[in-house]
């Protein structure tokens, strides 16, 4: 194998056109959503609901022309379709059923014994497994209703998702929120390879399917949240290293065959992104390539807050402007805008792309745009 050599840094205007460009925020997304999750590697899911859902604001921000609840559908129709499935990435989130050969790595060292978040009740485990064994799909409420709330987990539910992450269990679908629970077998589509990768095909596969998404990258970047991958994407980045894979642009790492491409300039458009996008997730990153520090303050005692509960990033060609504070009012049918902060003065341009952003984002709910500028 041949020893690799290293590229100059990328110009930041460069590795920032070829970030957005990877990352289709500003091109929309011509195939469907399941090839658009498999592009991006993993679709992100949460359960706070300000706005909308997490994944479906990703999705949004991707594929425009559609309406939420055509979004919804087509989303929800890949998943009963098994084009998809939900499991754990760096969190939970779809990913592209191709792919769950990947996922049973994790799947089988939390089989084994890797701790994950309460300590593992096997009896418990095989009575409910037993039951979604005889009587077919079940959610947590099926056996017991938790008390106390989102994070008050019965016993029975801390089973389930004890069984989903080892891989005994499956997530068919969801009913509003709530994961109904049924075995692989009866799930999976035939012909997925359900053998596990192996730790060198694992982190091949984490570290290209962060550069196709994200176009640059760290090694700490790639392995943002998987602590347990650390060693083997090291070990795939030394490989493609030096196989000529991989070329080092300065501190950064990009696939070989993206290094001569000329990535488009960004187009004057603004972008109202989740907080949970792929482009803005890691902070530490985001504030590398461009200069941009954003904490979603939704996690910060009321009182601390500077911007918002949930303020959404404005992205504007390149960089970003700003963040705003949005909130859905779906009684009265409005996008209320709670609160409006500038990096710096906007001018004619920011405003007005502002103002479509908005009123585009607004429509996508079926809701009409307050606070307009």
């Amino acid at each position: 194998m041949k020893a690799y050599t290293k590229a100059p840094p990328l110009p930041v205007e460069r590795a920032r056109a070829l970030v957005l460009a990877r990352q289709h925020v500003h091109s929309s997304w011509g195939g469907g959503i399941a090839d658009l999750i498999g592009h991006l590697g993993a679709l992100q899911l949460d359960a706070i609901q300000v706005i909308t859902r997490a994944h479906l604001h990703q999705l949004h921000t991707r594929m425009p022309r559609l309406r939420e609840a055509k979004l919804l559908g087509a989303l929800e129709r890949a998943e009963r379709e098994r084009q998809i499935f939900e499991y754990w990435s760096h969190a939970a989130a779809y990913l592209p059923v191709d792919n769950y050969r990947y996922a049973r790595i994790r799947m089988d060292r939390i089989r084994e014994g890797q701790k994950h978040w309460f300590e593992k009740n096997a009896r418990l485990c095989r009575f409910v497994l037993d039951r979604i064994r005889a009587e077919g799909p079940l959610k947590a409420s099926d056996f017991v209703r938790a008390k106390g709330g989102w994070w008050s987990w019965s016993e029975e539910k801390k089973a389930l998702e004890q069984l989903f992450h080892e891989g005994e269990l499956m997530v068919s679908h969801r009913e509003g929120f709530q994961k109904v629970f049924d075995l692989p077998e009866r799930l999976l589509p035939a012909g997925v390879v359900t053998a596990a990768a192996s730790e060198a095909e694992y982190g091949r596969y984490l570290v290209r399917s962060f550069l196709r998404a994200q176009g640059v990258g760290r090694i700490e970047e790639i392995s943002y949240l998987r602590k347990h991958d650390r060693s083997p994407v090291s070990d795939a980045v030394a490989a493609m290293l030096k196989s000529g894979e991989l070329v080092p642009v300065g501190k950064d790492l990009i696939l070989a065959e993206d290094l001569k491409i000329e990535p488009p300039v960004a187009p004057r458009k603004v972008r109202l992104l989740s907080p949970f996008d792929p482009l803005v997730l890691q902070r530490k990153r985001l504030k590398r390539l461009f200069g941009f520090d954003y904490q979603l303050e939704c996690y910060v005692p009321g009182p601390k807050r500077k911007f918002g509960y949930f303020c959404l990033p404005i992205l504007y060609r390149d960089g970003f402007a700003g963040v705003v504070d949005l909130k859905a009012d779906r009684e009265e049918r409005v996008l209320r805008v709670k609160a409006l902060h500038w990096r710096q003065e906007p001018k004619t341009g920011l405003l007005s792309g502002y103002n479509k952003a908005l009123g585009d984002f607004a429509r996508y709910h079926g809701l009409a745009a307050e606070g307009l500028s």
